[in-house]
């Protein structure tokens, strides 16, 4: 079935809609990305079409960026740092077309638009988001050991300049509408029901389909200098050596921008391919996104794996007592970016630890806590003895996982990741001695 599809109306406008019928959510894979070129040629090339609006078939949903379960198997998988410059460089080479038809692109955001999808909205001339707090976008690739690889990093700060780009890409920002419209990431905000409408209308009204980074000169080569060395020292300061990724992006900004867009895009893929063949980068998303979506899995399930034996405590008080003895107790903590939930196991026989008091206070701002049969041993306050030497964790974390003391390397990575005693560029206990 297809994933992209395009009708034209009696004015001439172009609706591309995308909708891939295998997945929950469009994913920038090369399939929808080989479907959307076919529909831009058509537009190119058929002179009754006066211009396009791309849009999503996904109800509440535009685009989530690239395929983060293929790209967190990259270092296993053996990737080149060629094979991950392709990745990025195709993609802006091929969908610059968007830019360079002839013809006004806008971009009908109905939903939640993060890394690639809100690259592939910057290519459009016009960007119209959904009046709705879900709506969030942003480059958020920072955050998983990435740097935005869709043109995204030199885009934005052509757009809206320098320092207020790089804030939100270190930063890996979600903005809502209002903030992303204050911004200037988007250039209208409507009502779902006026969305297409509204997008539709721009088209009509015959913009020259121009975008100002093709237009505007190089900045000036010694305030561009004299920016570079006060983000350097903030990247150094803030994230320091382990996290390649925020530096990679410096590089990608700093050495971008005075060239034209097209040199800038391919500094961007070369800044960008030693950090998806990388392991900190499989670590960050393997730790932050792949662990934590099967995490919030079982979670969901808890009740009805446990079945009777199981006793919810639905209100705690938040104090730093241990849960009742012979116990153990199994925590549902809310990710503040993404409502995502992760499962930690403290033993309810272990004396309170700053983990399991962190964990006891965290229990009044909303993590529900869920008394499980007893007979699973403390990893986590095993881990504590050994806080603050990295070898010391990996080995514990072997040896507990060996004897059944967690139940997988995701658990105890996991785990350890968000129990603080394993820094996340590490992947955790498990991941640090791959």
């Amino acid at each position: 079935m297809a994933i992209v599809t395009t009708t034209v109306d009696a004015d001439g406008v172009a609706l591309i809609t995308l909708d891939d019928p295998a997945r929950p959510a469009n994913v920038t894979t090369p399939e929808l990305t080989a479907e959307l070129l076919a529909a831009v040629d058509r537009v190119a090339t058929e002179p009754t079409i006066r211009g396009a609006v791309i849009a999503s078939g996904k109800p509440g949903r535009f685009v989530a960026g690239g395929d983060i379960l293929d790209f967190v198997g990259a270092w296993e998988r053996g990737m080149s740092e060629a094979e991950a410059f392709e990745i990025s460089h195709r993609w802006n080479r091929e969908l610059r077309r968007i830019e360079r038809c002839g013809k006004p692109f806008a971009a009908a955001i109905n939903g939640a638009a993060l890394g690639g999808g809100f690259e592939l909205a910057l290519l459009c001339q016009h960007r119209v988001l959904v009046d709705d707090p879900r709506a969030v976008v942003g480059l958020v690739e920072v955050g998983l050991g990435l740097l935005p690889a869709g043109g995204g990093s030199q885009r934005l700060p052509r757009l809206i300049g320098i320092d207020a780009a790089l804030r939100l890409m270190l930063d890996a920002r979600r903005l809502a509408p209002p903030e992303a419209l204050a911004a200037g990431l988007v250039d209208a905000v409507v009502p779902a029901e006026r969305l297409l409408a509204v997008a539709r209308a721009w088209v009509l009204e015959g913009h020259p389909p121009r975008q100002p980074w093709d237009e505007r000169a190089a900045p000036d080569a010694a305030q561009l200098e004299a920016s570079r060395e006060h983000w350097q020292q903030l990247v150094d300061a803030q994230f320091g050596r382990h996290y390649p990724a925020p530096h990679a992006l410096l590089r990608a900004v700093f050495d971008g921008l005075p060239l034209p867009l097209d040199d800038g895009l391919r500094v961007e893929s070369t800044c960008f391919a030693p950090l998806l063949a990388g392991v900190v980068a499989r670590n960050l998303m393997r730790t932050g996104f792949v662990y934590r979506g099967e995490a919030d899995k079982r979670a969901r399930q808890a009740a009805a794996r446990l079945g009777e034996s199981a006793v919810v405590l639905p209100e705690y008080d938040g104090a730093a007592a241990p849960p009742p003895r012979g116990s153990a107790c199994l925590w549902l903590w809310p990710d503040a970016a993404q409502a995502r939930l992760a499962e930690i196991a403290v033993a309810a026989d272990a004396p309170p630890s700053r983990v399991d008091i962190a964990l006891s206070q965290a229990a009044a701002r909303g993590v529900t806590p869920v008394v499980l049969p007893p007979g699973r041993p403390s990893f986590v306050a095993r881990l504590l003895e050994h806080r603050g030497s990295l070898q010391a964790l990996a080995a514990e974390g072997r040896r507990a996982l060996a004897e059944g003391a967690i139940a997988s390397p995701a658990d105890a990575d996991l785990a350890s990741v968000l129990g603080g005693l394993c820094p996340p560029w590490t992947g955790g206990v498990i991941s640090c001695t791959d």
